[in-house]
């Protein structure tokens, strides 16, 4: 199929020295992709995202295997049917959690080669590895399985997320002769999990680094935003979205930085910006507004939840942990000023709300930022429904 609109203006980098590839500097996270009113993937805004980003040169589109409950890997299969197969790298990721024995994963793969409709997968990482899903991974001879699916063809380049500390993350790095990881990574957490050593630890091993989170769940622009770090950037005429972008592209560890654009605006905005970064191009004027915003966070934001969701499908209750962690750090960024927190609180079922929660501990072990979840559910509840938390 002839691509009518496909006018590249994108930079490029090295994917590690591991790889003959080079990734756009921007890539699309395929977590966030536009929901119908239902809570669906709306098929048509999500390819109609995609492609202007792919019209203009990005070059890499990540997935996984439970994104949207597998529909993510179905939408970016048929955007690539469109066309576009041979022009992007497409990147998804095996549930290590659901591996207990060697061959767990070939029912999984075969799912997912059948989603993208692919017969090769670029990029292909076990996801969100930690200490505990490291085990996983070792008990089920995972890096054995990925050296057999490089030798089949089905595989091209082996990699991990991660989600832990860096000690962890060094011991997962220095197992095998990985092609490339993918880290979280912002100016707020630059010292959170893997972090600025992780990165520069991978990126000396010849790894090709991918980043996600590069605005933590939007939590670190636009509406999202707690009032007094809106307040740092109006004040310095600084845009949000470009200084967090800029930081990261101003580091030359980095390769590719995941966007999980949700918005045609947005993919617009980003590949604006990516035509003005690169290394040592950050302003001092930007860092030091994003040196105040990152202390701003730390000193006020209470729960560090990048409502990525992977809390949601564990709990047997069905609380929108995401949800109520959202309204709890916002009303207490503007003092208990307002009424709408509570009022959105209160609006909410029963089995949603914080008090729901029967501390099984499930959600726990699913959340990459390590948050103690059914113990900030208890503050939660005493804050919106009254009484003390235990």
């Amino acid at each position: 199929m002839e691509i009518r609109n496909y006018k590249p203006t994108m930079r490029y980098r090295p994917f590690g020295s591991r790889t003959d590839v080079l990734v756009s500097m921007l890539g699309i996270g395929a977590m966030r992709l536009p929901l119908t009113a239902e809570g669906a993937i709306d098929e048509t805004r999500a390819v109609e995202l995609m492609e202007a980003g792919l019209e203009r040169g990005i070059n890499y589109i990540d997935t996984a295997y439970i994104y949207n409950d597998g529909a993510s890997e179905q939408i970016v299969g048929n955007t690539l049917q469109r066309g576009w197969r041979d022009k992007v790298y497409v990147a998804t990721k095996m549930p290590v959690w659901e591996l207990e024995k060697p061959g767990d994963q070939a029912p999984l793969f075969h799912t997912q080669l059948e989603r993208l409709r692919v017969d090769q997968i670029d990029f292909y990482l076990l996801h969100s590895l930690n200490a505990r899903y490291w085990q996983h991974a070792l008990r089920s001879d995972s890096l054995a399985w990925l050296d057999a699916e490089k030798r089949r063809g089905r595989i091209r380049f082996a990699g991990f997320s991660f989600h832990d500390d860096f000690d962890v993350f060094k011991t997962i790095v220095d197992a095998y002769d990985w092609d490339f990881c993918q880290i979280q990574y912002n100016y707020a957490q630059h010292d959170i999990q893997a972090g600025t050593r992780g990165l520069q630890y991978a990126h000396s091993k010849g790894l090709g680094v991918a980043i996600m989170e590069p605005l933590f769940g939007g939590f670190l622009t636009g509406p999202q935003m707690p009032p007094g770090a809106s307040q740092l950037f109006e004040e310095n005429g600084v845009n949000p979205v470009a200084g967090a972008l800029r930081w990261i592209w101003n580091q030359p560890e980095p390769a590719v930085v995941l966007s999980g654009m949700s918005e045609k605006y947005q993919v617009k905005e980003n590949l604006r910006i990516v035509e003005t970064a690169d290394v040592g191009v950050l302003t001092e004027r930007e860092r030091q507004v994003l040196e105040q915003v990152c202390r701003y966070m730390r000193e006020n934001v209470p729960i560090p939840c990048s409502k990525c969701g992977y809390c949601l499908k564990s709990c047997p209750v069905g609380v929108k942990i995401p949800v109520v962690f959202d309204l709890y750090n916002k009303h207490l960024l503007v003092n208990r000023k307002h009424t709408l927190q509570p009022a959105l609180y209160r609006g909410m079922l029963v089995s949603e709300k914080a008090s729901a929660c029967i501390h099984c501990g499930a959600c726990k072990k699913h959340c990459p930022q390590s948050i103690d979840i059914p113990a900030w559910l208890e503050k939660v509840a005493a804050e919106f429904e009254g009484g003390d938390p235990a």
